[in-house]
């Protein structure tokens, strides 16, 4: 089986977005409660084709 052109797949490289982004929100001030909601609330807005 030939190797993939780059190694990370879309799945791995949305779900690193996602992980920046929590982060993000924690550096930010965020309790990680709230940032965790906020991380949610982007990841449902664009599966539900808000974003």
């Amino acid at each position: 089986m030939p190797e993939p052109s780059d190694p990370m797949t879309e799945l791995a490289a949305a779900a690193a977005q996602l992980h920046e982004l929590y982060e993000t929100y924690v550096q930010a001030g965020f309790t990680e409660p709230q940032a965790f909601e906020l991380t949610k609330a982007v990841l449902l807005a664009h599966v539900g084709g808000g974003a």
